[in-house]
């Protein structure tokens, strides 16, 4: 190998994953941070790190020309761009080369041809490689895209064609849509990708995801690693992926294997990447959709069914290196399944969730793998994606797989910002997931009106009833109703006392001592909770003989929890704070568009003077790398605007008044 020291620029779980796969190796890794990252703990585990800069990652992780300081300033000869950011930047490999550094991946020239999604589809023609019927086009008028897009017929997609993840991508199913879509992909294109090239396809409503996992090295040596199937998404995002892609016809099968591979050749490609295709689960046909120049976020279930490891192997070609195996040699073993754990409320059109991790417990069984770049006290910022770890489970079949990855979300907790690990347990148990005959539509169609978390059952209501009791003892409450515990001053006189509360607006009474509690809800049967405690962040309890767990977080009457159901908040109220809570009222107001969350104005739609309806998008907001539009919450006269287009405002932030219509 021709280094030594490899700087890895990129942050959260992949940075970490990359530092480990270094030391593997013997390798010195350098990490970069930004402001945000000091603490992060992916720069604990490198040998040695360097601050980029500030945290937004234009100025940071974006910076090539900070990343190429900090790789000179530490003593690396090689960087690894991991995945997002700088990792498919050509210009930044480029740079790389030129400053004399070793690119951990292919060469700039791959890079652009790939990174352009109409570039990449002329190369998959040449290749006899079959593509989704559509647009490729130079010319990017309107009038010549809204022509193609006749021709094309609905429904179609809206792609940038530098994108990926979804991003400045819309769905059109009616042609007097394309224009206002066009306009809004094109947008989403240029923030996301500073390229607002697009390009049209016909969209396959019944469509599965398959890629293929290729390596290849600078002698010339093309091998797959075999195929995932990542079809199960939201808003065109993966949300779980699994290898190998069940129910997949064995001819299918060895087609996409070789049609990757005769591409992937064509081109001379030396690294690590992935072709992706589009396979029509009605015909049978599939098209090739992109081909990823990097590590992929879902590389460890091909490494859990290969024994492959694709991380070391990127790096070790990267050193000049050969590739030892024939294609024979690698075998397709068992089954693995991923799942993304990001923060996000996913009954909010996922709407990213951001502050400090409380608390932090990973599940520790066998056949479980946890990519993770956060830890208790981690803080989950707007200024980065909303992934924070990845779990992986691996067993002999795909039943196993998919109930022990059930039972490794079960026992993860995080609290502090909401997850979607409810979300993920939600999607492993749908039937078509079940049985394998998921498409990108399934999420869609058992969802259509979005996903809505389970309606908390009395089971949590006790849960919060019980947090709220255990944690005023933890306080040490000075008063007797804290104090005495929930054995009140009534028990000498044989009658069972018991701690009054009331939550959501309904009477409660929790009774007991030593760790066994009795939770009656108004007019309920009561609910029995032994051997219980509330220790980091965690409620832990026996019913019936069986144990529960949940993350629990207080925040003054509020209690949240994040159990096997679900995530729900309660107002739990201790006898001090009912009489006064009676009296108080709801605040709020409903002419105020204001921020969810810390973020960039992208673009102001309304100015003041202008006439609104409620539901009229005014604004966009820029955050964890997505758009969100807010809208007028009611009709009205635009009465002011606070900010301007490239401001950065904080959550909470009042962004535009109306004066409502009378």
């Amino acid at each position: 190998m021709n280094f030594s020291t490899v700087l890895i620029a990129n942050r959260g779980e992949i940075a970490l994953r990359l530092v480990r796969a270094c030391q593997g190796l013997g390798l010195r890794a350098v990490a970069v941070y930004s402001d945000a990252d000091r603490e992060a703990p992916h720069v604990v585990a490198a040998e040695t790190a360097v601050h980029i800069g500030p945290s937004e990652a234009a100025q940071s992780y974006l910076d090539g020309a900070r990343i190429i300081a900090a790789a000179k300033q530490a003593g690396a000869q090689a960087v690894h761009p991991g995945y997002g950011f700088l990792a498919e930047n050509a210009g930044f490999a480029q740079a790389c080369a030129d400053a004399g550094l070793v690119f951990v991946g292919p060469s700039p020239e791959n890079i652009a041809l790939m990174g352009s999604k109409i570039a990449a589809k002329a190369v998959a023609v040449a290749a006899n490689v079959p593509v989704v019927p559509g647009y490729y086009g130079d010319d990017q008028s309107d009038d010549r895209l809204l022509a193609e897009a006749h021709i094309i017929g609905v429904p179609l997609l809206i792609k940038a064609s530098a994108g990926g993840g979804g991003r400045g991508m819309r769905q059109v199913h009616d042609l007097a849509d394309f224009t206002t879509e066009l306009i809004a992909a094109r947008a989403e294109a240029e923030a996301a990708f500073g390229d607002s090239q697009i390009l049209l396809e016909r969209y396959v409503g019944t469509a599965r995801h398959i890629e293929v996992q290729i390596l290849a090295d600078q002698q010339g040596n093309v091998r797959h690693l075999f195929e995932r199937d990542c079809s199960l998404q939201r808003n065109h995002q993966k949300v779980i992926e699994e290898a190998p892609a069940p129910l997949l016809p064995a001819d299918v099968r060895a087609s996409l294997l070789e049609s990757a591979v005769r591409l992937t050749k064509g081109i001379g490609y030396d690294s690590a990447g992935t072709v992706e295709f589009l396979l029509d689960a009605d015909t049978g046909e599939y098209y090739f959709l992109e081909m990823n120049t990097r590590l992929q976020v879902e590389h460890p279930v091909t490494e859990a069914v290969t024994g492959i490891d694709i991380a070391a192997w990127q790096l070790r070609v990267a050193g000049g290196e050969s590739l030892p195996f024939a294609q024979d040699d690698i075998t397709c073993s068992g089954w693995a399944i991923e799942a993304r754990i990001a923060a996000e409320d996913p009954a909010n059109n996922y709407r990213p969730e951001i502050g400090k991790i409380t608390s932090y417990a990973a599940p520790d069984m066998p056949g479980l793998r946890l990519d993770s770049g956060v830890r208790a006290g981690s803080i989950v910022s707007h200024y980065y994606d909303s992934m924070l770890a990845k779990l992986i489970s691996s067993a002999p079949d795909r039943a196993s797989a998919i109930r022990l990855l059930d039972q490794g979300l079960a026992k993860y907790h995080i609290t502090g910002p909401g997850t979607n690990i409810a979300f993920l347990r939600d999607l492993l148990a749908l039937p078509d997931f079940v049985a394998g005959t998921h498409s990108t539509a399934s999420l869609g169609a058992a969802h259509p009106d979005g996903w809505h978390a389970p309606i908390p059952g009395h089971h949590q209501w006790a849960e919060a009833v019980l947090t709220n009791f255990l944690a005023s003892n933890d306080r040490g409450g000075h008063d007797p109703w804290t104090a005495l515990g929930a054995w009140r001053v009534t028990e000498p006189s044989g009658r069972p006392g018991g701690a009054i509360y009331r939550i959501n607006g309904e009477d409660a009474r929790i009774e007991g001592r030593d760790g066994t509690y009795i939770v009656t809800l108004h007019d309920l049967a009561p609910i029995e909770m032994e051997n219980a405690s509330l220790r980091g962040g965690i409620l832990s309890y026996e019913t019936d003989g069986m144990r529960h767990s949940a993350s629990a977080e207080i925040d003054g009457e509020k209690v949240s929890l994040d159990g096997q159901t679900g995530r729900a908040s309660f107002v739990v109220l201790d006898s001090d704070r009912i009489i006064q809570a009676a009296g108080e009222a709801a605040l709020g107001g409903g002419n105020q568009v204001r921020a969810p969350m810390p973020g960039l104005v992208s673009d102001v739609l309304a100015q003041p003077g202008d006439v609104v309806i409620a539901g009229q998008p005014v604004v966009v907001i820029e955050a964890m790398k997505l758009l969100q539009t807010l809208t007028a919450p009611c009709a009205g006269t635009v009465a002011q605007v606070n900010y301007a287009a490239g401001e950065n405002v904080d959550m909470g932030a009042v962004l535009i008044t109306i004066d409502p219509e009378e």
